[in-house]
């Protein structure tokens, strides 16, 4: 695990195999996930050793893949399930393979058109919510954090589409399906 993996929070779509295993589970996996030496993320490879992750040999074996994938906020992939694959959006999912070429048709449609696009456009906001509490004859307005959207614009929306379709077609071409977590 690299430090930006602790920082994203959100969504990720990528291509992943069904694998039924011994005991009848079912479970998606990426077929060219393995793991590899890299330098260490923690102390940046110099191999420091007070460092924990590497014990002072500044490399460590971490998961890599060779398979394309996307990492969105939970929001974006709630309107990419919603506006894009047609899903009722949830935290995790898949869309299976024999399903694709359709998906892949909505996405080149939307890559090449804008107003294919606009249903997914969305302004910058903020809200904060506020309420008041009563202690005594004294009434104060209490507020909470302030949360910023800063909406999608349509290059936005164009990038989505753009790595969506670059996923769908490797799922395509590798008999994976699209899966979302």
């Amino acid at each position: 695990m690299k430090i930006t993996d602790i920082l994203n929070e959100g969504m990720e779509f990528g291509a992943c195999k069904l694998e039924v295993r011994d005991d009848g589970t079912k479970m998606f996996s990426d077929p060219t996930a393995r793991q590899e030496e890299q330098d260490c993320w923690v102390c940046d490879g110099e191999g420091d050793e007070q460092c924990r992750a590497c014990k002072g040999t500044g490399k460590k074996m971490e998961w890599v893949s060779d398979s394309p994938e996307m990492q969105v906020s939970n929001s974006n992939g709630y309107a990419i399930q919603r506006d894009i694959l047609g899903v009722e959006p949830d935290y995790a999912g898949s869309i299976m393979n024999d399903q694709l070429p359709a998906i892949r048709k909505k996405l080149l449609r939307m890559v090449n058109q804008e107003s294919q696009r606009s249903s997914m456009h969305k302004d910058p906001s903020k809200s904060q919510k506020q309420w008041t509490s009563q202690e005594g004859n004294v009434t104060t307005i209490q507020r909470g954090a302030t949360m910023h959207d800063m909406g999608r614009s349509d290059e936005q929306v164009l990038t989505y589409a753009q790595r969506l379709l670059k996923i769908v077609e490797y799922a395509m071409k590798n008999d994976c399906h699209l899966t979302w977590a």
